[in-house]
């Protein structure tokens, strides 16, 4: 009897094991060979956020005064990680902080190397929304923005406006000296009217920015090879974006998913 329930327990552990291999989502880049990595991607179902992988707040950062992120503007709904803006003081908040709260999420693991992608839908609010990556450790700190986005704007044209960015903020080579460069990818139509699939192939050798499954950008992997937290927030732009209209109804980025895949012949570096 013992004997048989072993015999049972392996083969329903090894069904199990190829169901779920046969279930993880493939990678949709025509070109190379992926696996997928579930451990750090998230299809945002439940009602809470999986505190095993994500924070609900920037452990290092309180936002971009005046906005501070509040962990009471991260939820799940419908199968969706959704970060909310809106205009409230809240008590107690440190100088600087008032009128407006934002929220943010980062990954617990750090990352280096992959193909990351998410299915979103940018808040219509002078807010930011943004998924991007980054991490200081002493005299090293790197930045890739996978996009940055003002879904409302009076500028004309700006709620297209698709940035895409690298930033090295400190090195051991340039000290403090901070070097940026972006690309403004332009949208036919809004950005914050619709989901959109937004993609970023990060390699030894190359960067490339995706939209809906379009190259928008190509860079050269001159200086990002540091493990990088993940990142969704929101945050007030005062110097780029201009200042929310306190009237303005809240302003709701919503994260469908976030998918990871790692080349099998190129060690994908993680941290816990």
């Amino acid at each position: 009897m013992k004997k048989n329930f072993i015999a049972l327990s392996v083969a329903l552990f090894c069904v199990l094991l190829i169901g779920c291999k046969q279930n993880a989502p493939e990678c949709p880049l025509d070109h190379g060979t992926w696996e997928f990595v579930p451990h750090l991607s998230d299809e945002f179902n439940g009602d809470q956020i999986n505190r095993t992988k994500w924070y609900d707040f920037n452990p290092g950062w309180k936002g971009r005064k005046p906005g501070f992120f509040s962990p009471d503007n991260v939820r799940l709904e419908n199968g969706e990680l959704i970060l909310t803006s809106q205009t409230e003081t809240l008590e107690g908040l440190p100088e600087g902080y008032h009128t407006f709260t934002t929220a943010a999420v980062q990954s617990k693991n750090r990352v280096l190397y992959g193909y990351y992608e998410i299915r979103c839908k940018p808040m219509k609010s002078r807010c930011s929304s943004a998924f991007w990556f980054y991490a200081v450790d002493g005299d090293l700190w790197t930045e890739i923005d996978v996009f940055e986005i003002c879904g409302m704007h009076p500028q004309k044209d700006y709620d297209k406006k698709y940035f895409a960015t690298t930033h090295i903020l400190k090195s051991p080579e340039t000290g403090d000296k901070l070097t940026s460069d972006h690309v403004e990818w332009h949208s036919p139509t809004p950005l914050a009217d619709d989901y959109l699939i937004s993609g970023f192939e990060w390699r030894k050798d190359s960067l490339i920015w995706y939209v809906n499954g379009q190259v928008i950008r190509k860079r050269e992997n001159t200086k990002w090879h540091q493990p990088l937290t993940i990142n969704f927030d929101s945050e007030t732009m005062p110097n780029w974006f201009g200042m929310p209209n306190p009237s303005d109804d809240k302003g709701e980025y919503k994260i469908d998913y976030i998918r990871v895949w790692r080349d099998p012949n190129v060690k994908m570096r993680y941290q816990f």
